[in-house]
């Protein structure tokens, strides 16, 4: 009988191994299988991102021609759209030189937009700016040497983006988020004359609401000389100037057919006698996994 039991025993622990092994064995497929799940959703997303890009991609390369075709003429904002196999996008060109140079625009601009838009302490904020941006100046090494292309001067000017103004000293932070909307770090001296918009023209120095009317409806009967700017704008006619030349500012936004969808911004610009047809001077890109979930509008 002791023989018996002994083998009993065996047996009995034979089988507890063996649904101990079965166990672990389920557990580590079950997790394996999570893995992989989750792998291939990160696949998924990494293939998303790629061709989201590539249709941006798309979008800069629709928005250059466009600048293309508008060259000599005033760049008025436009819109168009795109597809390709794997989903589609528009574009929202605008000139970037309709808007004030933050780098460039003397300090009673600075002033005057900011009081425009309800800042209290507009002439303390425009001051502070232009110190720092004297500052740079100064303190920048002075080298002899050709003369640079836009490109070239943009990547030497005080600010490189708008977001730079909340960090000057004497100007509130919230600043930056306020007057972003209309001003660059790619203008001039002067706004545009033949593109900016009726909300940045009224918050230039000495420009009044009618002022800005007959100017837009001048604009839009015909081509203006700068002789028709001074007599239609009067004193405020000094702050805006008909530029030559066009840096277009491009707010793309894509889709794919399974929903994913990204916006971007860039600021291109092309350059007499260029090597390439157009250059990047910026770009930002930021997912938005909603951004089609209603559509796109129709062209403008």
């Amino acid at each position: 009988m002791r023989p018996l039991r002994s083998l009993r025993s065996r047996r009995g622990v034979v089988l507890v191994a063996v649904l101990w092994t079965i166990a672990l064995l389920s557990a580590l497929a079950m997790a394996a299988s999570a893995s992989l799940r989750s792998f291939a959703g990160l696949l998924a997303v990494d293939r998303d991102r790629v061709q989201a890009e590539a249709l941006i991609a798309a979008g800069i390369e629709a928005g250059a021609d466009l600048l293309i075709k508008y060259r000599g003429r005033p760049l008025l904002p436009i819109e168009t759209r795109f597809s390709l196999r794997n989903g589609e996008g528009r574009v929202r060109i605008s000139d970037e030189l309709g808007r004030i140079d933050i780098n460039k625009a003397p300090v009673e601009t600075l002033a005057s937009l900011l009081a425009g838009l309800g800042a209290p302490d507009a002439e303390a904020a425009a001051l502070a700016i232009s110190r720092q941006r004297d500052s740079a100046e100064a303190t920048a090494p002075k080298v002899a040497q050709k003369p640079e292309s836009s490109e070239r001067r943009h990547l030497d000017q005080s600010f490189t983006n708008v977001d730079q103004l909340a960090q000057i000293p004497g100007v509130p932070a919230e600043y930056a988020r306020l007057v972003a909307p209309y001003v660059t770090v790619f203008g001039e001296e002067t706004v545009n004359a033949a593109t900016a918009p009726a909300e940045t023209l009224r918050l230039l120095p000495q420009m009044t609401l009618s002022r800005v009317e007959r100017l837009l409806e001048a604009r839009a009967e015909r081509s203006l000389e700068a002789a028709d700017y001074e007599r239609i704008l009067g004193p405020a006619a000094r702050y805006v100037k008909p530029a030559d030349h066009s840096v277009a500012r491009l707010e793309i936004a894509v889709a794919l057919a399974d929903g994913f969808a990204s916006e971007a911004e860039a600021i291109i610009v092309t350059l007499p006698k260029d090597s390439e047809p157009y250059r990047v001077l910026a770009f930002r890109q930021s997912p938005r996994a909603s951004a089609y979930a209603g559509g796109f509008s129709e062209a403008r």
